[in-house]
């Protein structure tokens, strides 16, 4: 019985001891760590805005490759990526004398227009076509930056566009395919290709017959013997393979220079924000004018040179035959300003302005 009472005793203090140690592992046992949050995804990389751009030059030419291919990737590099530009050369998208009308419709965002295709346009802006005796692509580009910038009249013309930045060519000079020239004399009656109303203005002047073709077309009529000469800058010339056909050139007429218009499509501009609007902005105007008259006056002596080494004849007017192409240039200053003035527009303070701004720069 007693015996009885003591086991009885032990197995209540063992269960009593066994469920204190129960409870107090229950107390010591530390609660779960909460889940760790998920890291935020990174932001994703806006994708860059693509624009095309059409111009006319052979792929391999210099203008291609060192001035809008180069062009275009300091819009890259001022916009930080956002904005990226694809040059599409050769006319590929538009032809040049297309491209005014694809920049408009949306054809090309972005176009290389020659604005002595489009004297119905831009008829202010032929005065800068207009022999004014600059000495080299930056003097022209600069002269007809600041006349475009100073002037509501000419600004107008480009009111369907935005102006990114305008360029010139060198001074043309005469070209012919077995024919030297020594004189205005020996012009008379040869067949000259053009690509304006100031080419064709000169020409006839001179004696000769205007052919109105686009530079890409000018060599199958060179080849066949369509046309006798061609009025233009050295530079471009080994890009169209016009030096192939053209054996005689002329060094020192400096007849005039033609501009070019980088021109972009309104809406597209438009849906720009502003902060890419500037950094555009600021790699184009006279920065990019600058550029691209480096780079076209370098060309032309790159071209001298090759045709001096091939043996091609080079002439040059005498002071006497000078002057006569001066006043020759006198009196087509004098007629555009007469037709300016007759149209209602300041033909005579533009030119006083430009003739100005080339003594300015040059």
């Amino acid at each position: 019985m007693k015996n009885r009472k003591w086991l009885q005793l032990g197995a209540t203090i063992i269960l009593g001891l066994s469920l204190l140690m129960v409870g107090c592992s229950s107390d010591t046992t530390p609660s779960p760590s909460p889940s760790p949050s998920p890291s935020p995804s990174p932001t994703a990389k806006p994708q860059p805005v693509e624009f095309s751009l059409s111009e006319s030059y052979p792929a391999s030419h210099p203008m291609t490759t060192d001035a809008y291919e180069v062009w275009a990737q300091m819009v890259n590099d001022a916009t930080e990526g956002a904005v990226e530009i694809q040059v599409f050369p050769g006319g590929t998208i538009a032809k040049a004398e297309e491209t005014y009308d694809a920049v408009v419709a949306g054809a090309c965002d972005m176009g290389m227009v020659v604005l002595a295709y489009h004297p119905e346009i831009f008829p202010l802006s032929q005065l800068g076509i207009l022999p004014l005796d600059f000495p080299n692509a930056v003097t022209a580009n600069k002269v007809f930056h600041d006349l475009y910038h100073g002037s509501p009249e000419i600004q107008a013309e480009y009111e369907e566009v935005k102006v990114l930045f305008f360029y010139s060519t060198s001074p043309y000079q005469l070209h012919t395919a077995n024919k030297p020239i020594n004189s205005i004399d020996d012009i008379e009656g040869l067949l000259i290709r053009c690509g304006g109303d100031t080419d064709a203005a000169i020409t006839e002047a001179l004696g000769g017959v205007p052919q109105f073709l686009p530079m890409p077309d000018s060599y199958l009529a060179l080849e066949k013997g369509v046309m006798d000469g061609h009025m233009g800058p050295f530079g471009p010339m080994p890009g169209f393979k016009l030096d192939e056909v053209l054996s005689c050139h002329l060094d020192n007429g400096n007849f005039h220079t033609d501009y070019f218009a980088l021109l972009m499509n309104l809406e597209k501009w438009n849906s720009l924000p502003s902060d890419l609007q500037e950094a555009i902005d600021g790699v184009s105007s006279t920065v990019a004018g600058d550029l691209f008259g480096e780079v076209f006056d370098g060309t032309d002596t790159v071209a001298i040179n090759a045709m001096k080494d091939k043996g091609d004849t080079f002439t040059s007017f005498s002071p006497d035959e000078k002057d006569q192409l001066d006043a020759i240039f006198s009196d087509m200053r004098a007629n555009w300003v007469q037709e300016q003035e007759a149209n209602g527009l300041p033909g005579q303070d533009l030119l006083d302005e430009a003739l100005r701004l080339c003594e300015k720069y040059s």
